[in-house]
């Protein structure tokens, strides 16, 4: 009888990558694990940058939309808070409240559509609210200011922000219509 030698080492773990080549049982999980964080990290940024695009149209038109009482003279004696709430009462995206905390306005009187405008700060807390309607034929320039908090993280750099946050900024120059006053109130 002869007695068997062991297996060296080479033959054992040949033998187990034999083994392990022919094993396929949760090949698919293995594979899986590999390719969901790509995936979700690309489907959730996808989605972060169409919010982004969206939400940038909609303060947009509503800037649009909202200068049209002031050149007419229809919104009377404009103040923050009624600039705000016009702006906010056309963007379907978030409530008031969070609409009216999350923007800043600046409206003001230009000598010309080439004008030296008021500066503002890349930074949303230094920004403030200015608001002047100006009179009747008056060129003004409304700027606006939206804090957009970022829901992914890395996006907010991608897309030119930091600390989370995007400064969405939208504006309008016009020049208000002869509404027959001087102080940019009417009746």
């Amino acid at each position: 009888m002869t007695r068997a030698r062991p297996a060296s080492f080479r033959q054992r773990a040949a033998t187990a990558a034999a083994r392990f080549r022919g094993d396929t049982a949760g090949v698919t999980a293995i594979e899986f694990a590999f390719v969901i964080g790509p995936f979700l990290a690309l489907t959730l940024g996808t989605m972060e940058v169409a919010l982004i695009h969206l939400m940038r149209s909609s303060v947009s038109n509503a800037v649009e939309d909202a200068s049209r009482p002031i050149y007419t003279g229809e919104a009377g004696c404009a103040t923050i808070e009624t600039v705000k709430a016009q702006i906010c009462s056309r963007i379907s995206m978030q409530n008031e409240q969070t609409c009216t905390e999350n923007l800043k306005v600046i409206l003001e009187e230009l000598d010309g559509f080439d004008g030296d405008r008021m500066e503002a700060d890349a930074d949303f807390a230094s920004i403030t609210d200015s608001v002047d309607p100006g009179g009747s034929e008056s060129t003004m320039l409304l700027r606006t200011y939206y804090r957009w908090d970022v829901l992914f993280p890395l996006m907010d750099q991608a897309m030119g922000g930091d600390d989370g946050v995007l400064l969405l900024t939208a504006g309008t120059a016009f020049k208000n219509e002869p509404y027959g006053t001087s102080t940019g109130c009417r009746a």
